[in-house]
């Protein structure tokens, strides 16, 4: 999408809206030439004595703009290229643009508009939602309203005529593809900056599941997390590099200290955005962790160390259980409960004796039932099998 990428970079995130070079100026969005110039000298002459501007009536600004911010907007205004970006995002109200456009589709972009800067609001604003509602509510408004406009063909159809009537070489070699390409990630990237919150993220995954719905936001929205989930994989494996190389050193109490204090409220983290990745990734990440806390608790049982760490060994290990996959959990469950009775011993793939002399026991009662069973007969066998499993069973006991 050649230069108009930028654009959307600049907008993206929780000031959407804010940023609109129509919300800081004022102007309209078929305003051209002198109108915008004699409108740009009166807010020079006022924000020379005056600390802000109000910009538009619908501005979700409090307290206004500053001379800066006003500079920055003109300046952006004189980009094509960018101003068609800030258009498609701000209210067209009653404009006679000369599109042929229905006027249902002007007041549904407007009223589309309306709903998503209102959710944004609604999130960032210490006052109640404009307009009634709540913000989940305005974000599933926002999400319909939106996935029908850019389905629309009279959108296409507006942008086309908007990039001929303002007869700009610089747009020569765009399409109006071109710009509404880069619309849907737009419309979502406030997501990112709020899942930036861990206590938002499970309210977060429902609206976002609500947009996912739509085929034109559920290709870019995986997209919109990849960096903070990104950023917290990292910081996850982090972590667990600390442990393991404490845990190779043999310094047991620093690896698990490392678990408590950096493994596991990194996991946390992670596990709170678990429904913005993909299954397999997240199981990924559940086996790493759970043979990372696995291992340092029996390396400190092997080590006969666990009697002072008895209770954060078990913490440990119950934690592994519970987020261990499938293919996983016999075994970390089997250890849990070696760690439990504090059989210093315990670990994978190896047996106490008596566990051994039952196996021993198990083998002879089953060749000795074969043999019986070939010599005697099965009157005698089957008593065999079964009078062995039973001394097995109390052996085991």
């Amino acid at each position: 999408m050649k230069e108009s990428p930028a654009r959307f970079a600049d907008l993206a995130g929780l000031r959407l809206y804010r940023r609109n070079i129509f919300a800081v100026t004022g102007l309209s969005v078929d305003a051209r030439g002198p109108a915008v110039r004699r409108h740009r000298q009166r807010l020079d002459a006022r924000l020379a004595v005056e600390e802000t501007w109000r910009g538009d009536a619908d501005s979700p600004v409090p307290g206004g703009h500053r001379k800066e911010e006003v500079r920055l907007a003109f300046e952006e205004f004189q980009d094509p290229r960018r101003r068609l970006v800030d258009e498609l995002l701000w209210y067209w109200r009653d404009a006679d643009l000369g599109c042929g456009c229905s006027p249902s589709t002007h007041e549904r972009h407007d009223d589309a508009v309306r709903a998503h800067s209102r959710a944004i609001e609604a999130e960032t604003g210490a006052l109640p939602p404009p307009g009634g509602g709540d913000a989940a509510w305005h974000w599933g408004a926002a999400a319909s309203r939106w996935a029908a406009l850019l389905e629309n063909t009279d959108l296409r159809g507006h942008l086309a005529h908007r990039m001929t009537a303002l007869a700009d070489p610089r747009l020569d070699d765009y399409s109006p593809d071109d710009f509404l390409a880069g619309v849907p990630g737009l419309l979502l990237s406030p997501f990112a900056e709020l899942a930036d919150d861990r206590a938002a993220r499970p309210r977060l995954a429902e609206v976002s599941a609500g947009w996912a719905q739509y085929p034109v936001f559920a290709g870019p929205l995986p997209d919109v997390f990849e960096d903070t989930v990104e950023e917290s994989v990292d910081r996850l494996k982090d972590a667990l590099r600390t442990a393991g190389e404490r845990h190779e050193a043999g310094q047991h109490a620093d690896a698990l200290a490392a678990l408590e204090q950096r493994v596991l409220p990194a996991y946390a983290d992670f596990e709170s955005l678990t429904r913005f990745v993909s299954e397999s990734r997240s199981e990924e990440m559940a086996h790493t962790v759970t043979v990372a806390l696995n291992n340092v608790a029996l390396g400190i049982c092997e080590a006969g160390l666990q009697k002072p760490f008895q209770r954060s060994l078990i913490e440990v290990m119950e934690t592994a259980s519970r987020i261990a996959p499938q293919r996983d959990q016999a075994q970390i469950d089997q250890n849990l409960t070696a760690v439990r009775h504090g059989r210093p011993g315990a670990g994978p793939n190896r047996m106490k004796p008596r566990e051994c002399l039952t196996c021993l026991f198990v083998l002879a009662t089953i060749i000795g039932g074969i043999v019986g069973g070939v010599t005697v007969g099965p009157a005698l066998a089957v008593p065999l099998v079964f009078g062995g499993i039973f001394v097995v069973g109390m052996v085991a006991q």
